[in-house]
């Protein structure tokens, strides 16, 4: 991936010189994306929940979604991981 920033000494971030308009796009769709894991997220936990009153714990469709949800787990908790300003 083409990086559109460096990093100062302090350990901010700023738009290398030009690419300040893509490094917001960047910026943006990375936020974006961030957001539609959550969301993915909580529907899968509402959905497992609601296989779980029904004892479906052992349905293919209950391990599939359980199976994502633990992997957009890792992502998000990658991305949190790499956002140093909170």
């Amino acid at each position: 991936m083409e990086r559109l920033t460096t990093k100062n000494t302090d350990g901010s971030y700023a738009p290398l010189p030009g690419m300040q308009e893509r490094a917001m796009q960047r910026l943006g769709c990375w936020e974006d994306m961030a957001e539609q894991l959550e969301q993915e997220q909580a529907a899968a936990a509402a959905e497992l929940e609601a296989l779980r009153g029904r004892g479906k714990e052992k349905s293919v469709r209950f391990r599939e979604l359980f199976a994502r949800k633990l992997t957009v787990a890792n992502m998000l908790d990658a991305l949190r991981r790499s956002d140093r300003t909170e």
